[in-house]
């Protein structure tokens, strides 16, 4: 689940839809909106070995069947293979055919809007800067070089683009307090980020 938050709050093309009693990830795109109740979908494979997603074009329910070869995985590696086509735009050849109006009609979503910064990354700045006010360096370095690293991956942002992001975050820190934290980082990359 925490890697589907990852890649959802790493793209402007899907978002989590909170508005009602439970959760649905909401695609943002153009073409019909695709609705994925993940509860529901989590709920039916584990209770009633139903292998469909619980999912919505439209407002309508729509018929995708989990793949015969990935019956025991995790429904939510089901739900990511979905995101995942939804930031690929919906390619025909891979999008299930029930889903083939969507694959038709999105073709022209650009994905240049993954270059700014997101809602997601704003909260991200404040819990770090909350828990340095804590007194929990470490883990907001932590937070910090975790967003460097999806910035990175999930949006192929340039090191140099995102040290300048940092720069202002890390002048709160002495550095003293991150010489330490770069003495044994979370992840060895961290440091390709986080610098005194």
């Amino acid at each position: 689940m925490e890697l589907l938050c990852s890649i959802v709050n790493s793209t402007p093309v899907w978002s989590f839809n909170l508005s009602s009693d439970k959760p649905f990830l909401c695609s943002n795109d153009d073409g019909p909106t695709i609705l994925i109740d993940i509860f529901r979908c989590i709920q039916k494979n584990c209770e009633d070995y139903d292998s469909h997603l619980s999912l919505y074009m439209s407002q309508r329910p729509v018929c995708v069947l989990k793949d015969e070869k990935s019956i025991d995985t995790p429904t939510t590696d089901s739900i990511i293979s979905l995101v995942l086509l939804g930031m690929a735009g919906w390619p025909i050849e891979s999008t299930p055919s029930t889903l083939s109006e969507k694959a038709h009609k999105s073709g022209s979503y650009e994905l240049q809007d993954i270059t700014k910064m997101l809602p997601a990354d704003y909260d991200e700045f404040r819990t770090a800067t909350k828990l340095y006010e804590l007194g929990v360096v470490e883990e907001s370095l932590s937070v910090l070089a975790q967003m460097a690293r999806r910035w990175y991956v999930c949006r192929s942002w340039e090191i140099e683009k995102i040290k300048e992001i940092l720069t202002p975050l890390l002048a709160q820190f002495q550095k003293e307090e991150i010489r330490n934290y770069l003495q044994s980082p979370h992840e060895e990359s961290d440091r390709l980020f986080i610098s005194v």
